[in-house]
């Protein structure tokens, strides 16, 4: 839902609302960048804000409230400096125009990231000048123009677009473009047509971690934001143990065995992106990270915390409460289910003594292996994604409150045409 505003006060009665009555009041910094004020009487509605986004967000409530404001004080701000959706078009490609009307949709719910999982092994969904076969292979694609329109609409809604490039493992569609990234060179594979992981990883050649920089480094010139994602997990190392350049190059490197490889590979990206003024996100597995990363923890709720007191900045994903790809109602494919009340019950933990500021927010997910269409995706993530918002600003309380508001709230997604999936209260 637009997460509930928190009311400081408010004396009873209300004011027909239009534009004529609202007045912009000076920035006032200390309510942080997203946070603002509104006071409500009979004669104005008077708008202050920390900076630009809270501005939008204060109309954002306005519009939530309905066309009679009540009388009195809103002061409001988010829990959660990131705010994330996480939109998979590698497994399933999405067009351009919903990609634009997703963006609308979290603007609405005051969500501020965009995070785009744009390659795997079953496609390369961006386009790279320097490396033409990465989209030849792998059919539908952005154009890096598209990219830049995408990332400037989203800027104007105060959204950062996180761009995801997977490696050294989901890179079966890479290998298929150019198969001197794998691991046996002379064999020629497909972009994958299944699902799961597949066991065709990038080889640990410095030929092909030029590749990755090379990539990185028309990524960066696209996406101004300050964090790029390059995914590493679920990255098997049986390529590695089997290969014998793989076996020397372990060697050289001193590291103890090809189980340790996928660190050493994600510390290399960490250090080009550093160079490059960007700091690394990837998805947290186990504690062999890179110092100045950013931690996704999606294998449970614990290991958020646990990732925070090691040192790393830490973005909550955890897959039971937040893998909206998941029906909510009975087991799927995945094996999992997660209904609206799992999500709006997602409690994210404080931050560990001697961890301060490390826990950046929370993010969901839409895998789209089996959400083919604009239409499924919209119809998995809604109603949750409402939940979700609130859990995500910190005004997540009552679940029957949340119902109640609920109803009002899905009036408006119908009337933009949203295709909502079902409530199982």
């Amino acid at each position: 839902m637009i997460p509930r505003p928190r009311e400081l006060a408010v004396p009873g009665g209300s004011v027909p609302f239009h534009d004529d009555l609202l007045r912009h009041r000076p920035d006032d910094p200390s309510l942080g960048a997203e946070g603002y004020r509104l006071e409500v009487t009979a004669a104005a509605v008077e708008l202050t804000a920390g900076g630009p986004a809270g501005r939008f967000y204060a109309l954002q409530t306005l519009g939530q409230l309905g066309p009679d404001v009540p009388y009195g004080i809103i002061e409001d701000s988010p829990r959660f400096a990131w705010r994330g959706v996480m939109l998979d078009v590698a497994r399933h490609f999405m067009p351009k125009d919903f990609v634009l009307r997703l963006i609308d949709l979290l603007a609405l719910h005051k969500l501020n990231v965009l995070h785009l999982h744009l390659t795997d092994d079953q496609g390369w969904r961006l386009e790279i000048k320097g490396y033409p076969r990465l989209t030849e292979v792998s059919g539908d694609f952005y154009t890096q123009e598209d990219i830049r329109e995408i990332v400037s609409y989203a800027a104007d809604r105060f959204v950062t677009v996180v761009p995801e490039i997977e490696m050294p493992g989901h890179a079966q569609a890479a290998i298929a473009a150019y198969p001197r990234l794998g691991n046996q060179p002379s064999r020629r594979l497909e972009v994958w047509d299944g699902w799961g992981v597949s066991e065709h990883v990038l080889n640990l050649d410095e030929a092909t971690l030029r590749f990755c920089t090379d990539v990185l480094d028309e990524v960066v010139d696209l996406f101004p934001g300050q964090y790029v994602h390059v995914g590493g997990d679920e990255c098997p190392p049986a390529e590695w143990e089997r290969s014998e350049t793989a076996q020397r190059r372990l060697r050289e490197l001193g590291l103890p065995g090809a189980g340790a490889a996928r660190a050493w590979f994600t510390g290399r990206m960490a250090d080009h992106l550093t160079e490059r003024g960007r700091r690394l996100v990837y998805w947290y597995e186990k504690p062999d990270a890179t110092p100045g990363t950013t931690a996704m923890t999606w294998l449970d709720e614990e290991s958020g915390p646990r990732a925070a007191t090691e040192g790393l900045d830490v973005v909550l994903t955890p897959h039971r409460r937040t893998y909206f790809d998941y029906p909510s109602d009975v087991p799927g494919p995945q094996g999992f289910a997660l209904t609206l009340a799992d999500a709006y019950g997602f409690t994210p933990p404080e931050t560990p003594a001697g961890a301060s500021g490390r826990i950046l927010g929370v993010q969901c997910q839409l895998w789209t292996e089996y959400m083919p269409t604009p239409a499924r995706v919209e119809y998995m993530a809604f109603p949750r994604l409402c939940a979700f918002a609130e859990v995500a600003w910190g005004t997540a309380g009552d679940y029957p409150d949340f119902l109640g508001r609920l109803e009002v709230h899905l009036a408006r997604l119908a009337a933009r045409g949203v295709n909502v999936g079902p409530l199982n209260p």
